[in-house]
This record gives C-alpha cells, structure tokens and sequence, in this order.
C-alpha cells in the first residue's frame, strides 16, 4: 500500500514537473508572430477596424502575461487616416492555473501612453458608434441548444485593478467647430470582483479652444447590476467647486444614457472664472462672492438636462430646467429668478489714467468673452423675474419668452409691472456687431412718472400716472452709449397730475409778481388734467414738438428738448389766458437745478397789439355802418 502510494506521488510529481516545464518552454515554442497576427485579427473582427501590433511579448509562469509595445486601432470610414486610439505599451497578466476552470483572475492591467481622437461630423455622427453595440438580440431554442452543448464561457472571478498613464482624449466636433482635450490622464481603477463597488481615481487638464488648461480630478465608487452602472458616491474637483452626488449610467436598446444628481456646496466663482481665463472685475466689488448649485440631471445622446435646478448666485437664486439638445444644436431655459441687478456684473471700465502696462496683452490667448458666447448660443427661454434692476430702472412680476440665434435676440413678448403700471412689448438686439444695437417697442399703462424720471436721474418735477407709447432704437449697452445713441418717437397723456416747481395758476392771475428767473421751490406746484405730449428723439436729445395740458386757470402748450447726456432741459410753456394773453415761462438747466422763467415782454407786446386791434375794428365797422356797407 505505502509502495503504491509512493509511486503515484512520484507519478503526480512528474506531471507536475512537465507541465511546469512545457509551460515555462511555451514562449519559445510559439511563434510570437503568429500570436501577434492571432490577437490582432481577433481585435479587429470584435471592432470592425484595422488593428495593428508592432511588437509583442509573452510571460507565462506563475502569471500569464502579454506586453504590446505599439497597438493601434485604425478610424472609422470617412473620418480620415489618422487612428481611432494608439498605445505605446500594454500590459496584461492573469494567473495561468484558474484559466484551466474557465476563471479569469487578472493581476493587474496597466496602459501607457494612451491617445483616443474621437470625432463628430457635420451629420452628427461619431466615429466611436460602431464600436458601442446594444444588448444582444433574443435567443432562438435552436440557437440555445447549441449553446448548451458548447463549454462554458469565461468568467472574470477577480481583476487586481487597471491603471491608465500619460492618456490623452481628444475631441473634435466638425458642426460647432469645438474642439476639446483631456491631457496628462490618470485613471485608476481598484479591484474588481463582481458584485462589489470599484474604486474609481481619475485626474487630468481639460483643455477647450481658447482656454488655458483646467486641471480636475474626480473619485467614485462604481457597481454594476445589469442593465447600467451607478457611480455612487460621485466627487468632482475643479479649481474651488467641489461636486458631490450620484449617477446612473444605463446601456440599453436604445443606447447609453445617464441620469443623477449633483450638489455643488457654496464656493468662490472668481477662482473659478480665473481658471477657466475669464479675468474680468465687476463693476460692483461686493458680487460674485458665493455660487452654489443643485440640480438633477438626465443625458442621452440626443439631450443633456438639467432639472430640476437650483443655482445661487449671491444673493440672487434661480430655480427651473436648462436642456441642451445636441442636433440641431439648441438650448431649452426655463427659469424663475427672485431678483437680480444685470448690470452689477458686468465689467469694471479700465481707470482713464492707467498706464498702457496695464492694458498689454497677457501672454495666455484671450478667451472668448462670457457674455459674447452666452449671445452667440442658439437659445430659446422662458423667463420671470420678481425683482429686476436695471440703469436704476426696478422692474417686478417680469415674464419674458426669449429667441437668440447667431447674436440675434428677440424678446417677445415682454410684460412687467413698472412703478405701479403696467409695460408690455418687445425688445430686438443685434449683439455680434460693434456697436450692438437694439430696438424697443411697448406700451406703458398707469406708470407713474415721477419715480420713472428719478431712477433715470431726470427731471422728477412731472408726477401722475402715465401712458406712453415707446418706439426707440439705439447701440450699445452702457448707460452713457445709450444716451448718445437713443432714437425713435414717444407718445403720452396723463389724465391727471402736477409739475411740481412752479405754480402757474399763481402765475396766471398775478404774472407781475413773479416776473423774471426763479429756482424751482418743492412747496409750489401745478395741478394739471388732460396732458397729450409728443415728441422725436434723435441721438440722445427728445424734440418734444407738442404739449398740451389744462389748469384751473390757463390751457398751457409747450415745445422745446431735453439732452439726456448732459440731463439738461430748454423748454417753453405758453400760458394762455382765457382773456387771450398768453404768458411764455422759460424752463431751463440740469436735473435738481431747474429754474422757471417769467418774461413779461411778450405779455406787453400782446396787450399793445390786442389793444390797438380792438380799437380798429370798432373804427372800422362805425365806418361801414356810415356808408351802408353790409
């Protein structure tokens, strides 16, 4: 018994020694050339692409290894010569014996020096689409027969993780002309056994066309149950936004998709805007202090939306739903804002007296303005406003629908609630040109006048309720272009109210004593009724042709103009008395410095030339009378 034990362990041990040995001699009986064009057809009838190996090398004992020193994986047809992807080296190593079981145990998988050239063309197609199939189609009994006699497939019982070094992606999109990098990447994945999470570390620059290179990195935790991935939990890190959340990725027969949240705590947006090389300060100091986000998300290859939404920035919060449809491209916003000041974020001037150091160009290439690549977006929103604050103009309940397609924006229609009233009509820009230009055409309804001239800085000596029809057009944005430029044509009437200043009923019954100049007095004022007034505008200057309004006393018609640059006034109201004599008062100066004028010389003039008429006329019909004239 001990004799035949012996000798079968001595039997198992030469067995053991010659597989051991013929394993450990398989590399050098093999012909490398052969397996390399065996992998490399192997490769291509899975991709449908040409694969190239240009040296191979193998190790087999106690680990299988396979090192591709050069691989390339050619492109897709009509997408040019250059590769798909291309490898410098390739290492892969699975543990020989478990392979005997069908088990697939790999050590480590390890790429370097990997380069990926993804493309879009102007149709919209990818060159990687081929290489994403869907599930497999339903299985016939036969075809199922056939499957059960045939060995088992392999299956991955542990893989000690992957490593990719020195990757870059490229990616160029023929439609939108973009083009984007992920350069110096790094990706690690930590063990993989299956039905447990995977560690995910990935860090990389992200270079877009016209922006300095954007260092990130991001973690996750990965697990798969069919059909999809979810990454959970997901963090991103970009300059100082950091985001937290989850993500589903879902690979069905329809094609990929994903949907999740993001959380993105408060966070300074200057450095941010720094590293993305938008180097501008606001013209308020105290803004873009604190951002924060949180939204849902939802992606497929036709859309990517994000709702809901809830973005902070300041003290301003917006909650609603950005889509962004892939083709033809266009942006889907829904928003509801609780107030905002546009104009606080808009650029600082440069100072008048900074030395031309200041205004070189950096060294780093410009950026696109942020405002000139919102304006040049294909875009189509729904927005409201509580609260909107614009050249001192306060504005609430607004509601806008909002077109803008290569620079060219269209908001209509437009309503809001303005000092009381009511604003509604449309508003056209041409933003691409320099300067830009705008056209505004409303209807205002029961505004009231005086806060509309004070937060304009005007002449706040008109109050009552107003209705005005606005047709103006002009260039640029500022507020001191937009006066130079204003044009157009206004109407208005107001059925009831008072210019404060002056009252010229006083004047009327006594002109006498106010003969002369005299500074605008806050006690004194003219209760007034059926104001129609009309007026051109042409260059920032308001011809105002014809006033008409009623006092107790005196129907008053006016004429003259008002310089919006300069918020200066010339203007003359003729008093007519219902005797016929007509009183011309002189309104002249800046805003908060008005003076009222009382020229007594036309009044004389009139009573003379109103006297000696009369008497002629009474001289000549006693004359006509003599003489039988009818």
């Amino acid at each position: 018994m001990k004799k035949r034990t012996r000798i079968l362990a001595i039997t198992a041990g030469l067995i053991v020694v010659l597989i051991a040995a013929g394993v450990a001699m398989l590399p050098a009986l093999m012909t490398l050339d052969g397996v390399k064009g065996q992998i490399a057809e192997t490769l291509s009838q899975a991709t449908g692409r040409p694969v190239t190996i240009h040296r191979l090398s193998l190790s087999v004992f106690p680990w299988l290894g396979i090192r591709l020193d050069g691989a390339v994986l050619g492109n897709a047809p009509g997408f040019g010569p250059a590769p798909l992807a291309r490898v410098d080296d390739a290492r892969i190593e699975v543990r020989l014996f478990p392979l005997f079981n069908r088990h697939i145990v790999l050590r480590r998988v390890i790429l370097t020096g990997l380069r990926l050239s993804l493309q879009e063309n102007k149709a919209g197609l990818t060159n990687w689409a081929t290489l994403i199939h869907g599930p497999k189609p339903p299985r016939t009994r036969a075809a199922a027969k056939v499957e059960a006699h045939e060995a088992p497939a392999f299956v991955l019982v542990r893989a000690a993780g992957l490593t990719v070094r020195r990757a870059r992606i490229r990616y160029h999109n023929a439609r939108t002309h973009g083009r984007d990098t992920l350069s110096d990447l790094t990706l690690r994945l930590g063990a993989i056994v299956p039905g447990r999470p995977v560690t995910i570390g990935m860090h990389a620059l992200l270079k877009t066309m016209g922006h300095p290179p954007l260092p990130f990195r991001l973690a996750a935790q990965a697990t798969y149950k069919a059909p999809g991935l979810t990454l959970a939990p997901l963090h991103l890190w970009v300059a100082d936004l950091v985001a937290h959340g989850r993500l589903h990725v879902l690979h069905t027969a329809t094609g990929i998709s994903a949907h999740g949240r993001l959380v993105v705590p408060p966070f300074a947006p200057r450095p941010l805007l720094t590293a993305l090389g938008l180097h501008y300060t606001p013209r308020d100091p105290h803004v873009l202090k604190q951002a924060s986000a949180n939204m849902g998300l939802h992606w497929d290859p036709s859309a990517l939306t994000l709702a809901p939404l809830r973005l902070t920035l300041d003290k301003t919060t917006m909650t609603g739903r950005i889509t962004r449809i892939a083709h033809p491209l266009l942006y889907e916003v829904h928003l509801a804002i609780d107030h905002l000041r546009p104009m606080s974020y808009l650029p600082a001037p440069p100072p008048a007296n900074a030395p031309p150091s200041q205004r070189a160009p950096s060294p780093v290439p410009a950026a696109p303005a942020a405002s000139s690549m919102i304006t040049s977006l294909p875009l189509v929103a729904a927005i409201s406003c509580g609260h909107l604050r614009i050249h001192g103009l306060v504005a609430t309940n607004l509601r806008a629908h909002i077109r803008s397609f290569a620079g060219h924006v269209v908001v209509k229609p437009l309503t809001m609630a303005l000092y009381q009233g009511r604003f509604a009509g449309t508003i056209k820009a041409v933003l691409t040109g320099h300067p830009r230009t705008w056209r505004v055409r409303g209807l205002a309804r029961n505004v009231q006048t005086s806060a509309v001239l004070r937060a304009l800085h005007l002449f706040p000596e008109f109050s009552g309720a107003l209705d005005a029809n606005v047709h103006l057009h002009g260039s640029g944005t500022k507020r001191a272009a937009i006066e130079r430029s204003v044009s157009g044509r206004l109407t208005a009437s107001m059925p009831n109210g008072v210019l404060r200043g002056i009252d010229l009923d006083f004047v009327a019954k006594d002109p006498k004593a106010v003969a002369g100049a005299h500074r605008a007095r806050a006690n004194q004022g003219t209760t007034f009724s059926g104001l129609h007034a009309s007026a051109t505008v042409a260059r920032g200057v308001v011809h105002m042709n014809a006033l008409a309004l009623h006092t107790t006393r005196a129907v008053i018609h006016g004429h003259g103009r008002v310089i919006l640059a300069t918020k200066s006034i010339n203007y003359l109201l003729d008093v007519a008395l219902p005797s016929g004599f007509v009183i011309p008062v002189r309104v002249q100066g800046p805003a908060g410095h008005i003076k009222f004028t009382v020229s007594l010389n036309r009044l004389f003039s009139d009573s003379t030339h109103n006297g000696l008429g009369s008497t002629l006329q009474t001289l000549g019909g006693a004359l006509k009378h003599a003489l039988g004239i009818p």
